[in-house]
């Protein structure tokens, strides 16, 4: 079972946890970071690799990003909900 997903932009990476064992994972990284779990990508496979060590699973997200023609079409849903 998967402890903590991740998902990568352009300069971090982000983490979600999955079962109760990866928020209190994610809560102590929280802790450590100003209350996000997120790492610049250039330390994410390290903080990954001492996770594991520590016996906790990851995936990578396979949620993919929205597209400008997407957030477009959401503002204007929006714009008619009068929101």
């Amino acid at each position: 079972m998967t402890d903590l997903t991740y998902i990568q932009d352009k300069m971090f990476t982000r983490f979600t946890p999955e079962t109760d064992d990866g928020v209190t994972a994610w809560n102590e990284m929280a802790k450590k970071m100003n209350g996000v779990a997120a790492v610049l990508n250039c330390e994410a496979h390290n903080v990954i690799t001492q996770l594991r060590k520590a016996g906790y699973k990851f995936r990578k997200s396979t949620v993919k990003k929205v597209t400008k023609a997407e957030m477009d079409q959401i503002y204007k849903e929006l714009d008619l909900l009068g929101l």
